[in-house]
C-alpha cells in the first residue's frame, strides 16, 4: 500500500511538472532554431521568447521571434543578436520579424517523447503497486485466519454377529459285523450307514 501511494504521488508530481512547464522548443525544432533559442533565452528570460525559422520559395530564410510583451524593451538587442547569429542577408531574401504578445503564464507546454515515456513508466509502476496492494488474497495468505474443516460423521455402532449353536455329531458305533459287511458289500454298508444317520437325525 505504501509503495502505491509513493508511486501515485511521484506520478502526479512529475505529470504536473512536465505538462505545465514551459517548453520553448517543440520536439521538431531544427538545429538553427535550438541554437538561436539558446542565445535569446539569457536575454529575454527563460520562456519569454519563441523562435521559428522557415525558408521562402525564393530560397531566403524568414526568422520569426515571438517575444513576451513584458520584455518588449529587449527587442532591439534580440534583433541584433539574431541577425548576427543567423547570418541574415537582406539582399539574399532573408527576413527577421519580431512580434510581441503577452504570454499566458502557467499554460501547459508540449512535453517531448522522453517526458511521455517517463510518465508512462511511472503510471505502469503505480498500476503494478496498486494491483499488488489491492489484489485479493487466498485463505493461506491471510494472517491469523483459521481454516475450518467439516466434522466427521459419527461412527455407526458395531453390532455383534449372531451365533448359532452347533450340535455335536452323533457317533455311530462300528462293530466287527459292520466292518465285515463293508468289506464284502460296500454299497449295502453305505445304505445301512445312511439309514442310521437318518434315524439319528429324526430322533434328534
Amino acid at each position: 500500500m505504501a509503495a502505491f501511494v509513493i508511486a501515485l504521488g511521484l506520478l502526479a508530481w512529475r505529470g504536473s511538472t512536465l505538462l505545465t512547464a514551459d517548453h520553448p522548443l517543440p520536439a521538431s525544432a531544427t538545429p538553427l532554431e535550438a541554437s538561436l533559442m539558446n542565445l535569446v533565452d539569457p536575454v529575454a528570460g527563460p520562456g519569454n521568447a519563441r523562435i521559428s525559422v522557415t525558408t521562402t520559395a525564393a530560397g531566403g530564410r524568414t526568422v520569426l521571434v515571438l517575444l513576451d510583451a513584458a520584455e518588449a524593451a529587449k527587442a532591439s538587442m534580440i534583433e541584433s543578436l539574431v541577425t548576427t547569429a543567423a547570418r541574415l542577408d537582406v539582399a539574399a531574401g532573408d527576413l527577421l520579424v519580431i512580434q510581441t504578445a503577452p504570454f499566458a503564464r502557467g499554460a501547459p507546454g508540449r512535453p517531448d517523447a522522453e517526458a511521455y515515456g517517463e510518465l508512462a513508466l511511472l503510471a505502469l509502476l503505480a498500476g503494478l503497486a496498486g494491483w499488488l496492494g489491492f489484489a485479493p488474497r487466498t485463505d493461506s495468505e491471510v494472517p491469523g485466519m483459521v481454516r475450518e474443516y467439516p466434522e466427521a460423521p459419527p461412527e455407526a455402532p458395531v453390532r455383534p454377529l449372531a451365533t448359532t449353536a452347533v450340535r455335536p455329531l452323533r457317533t455311530v458305533p462300528v462293530t466287527s459285523d459292520v466292518a465285515e459287511l463293508a468289506r464284502k458289500d460296500p454299497a449295502r454298508a453305505a445304505d445301512i450307514l445312511r439309514g442310521w444317520m437318518k434315524n439319528g437325525t429324526d430322533a434328534a
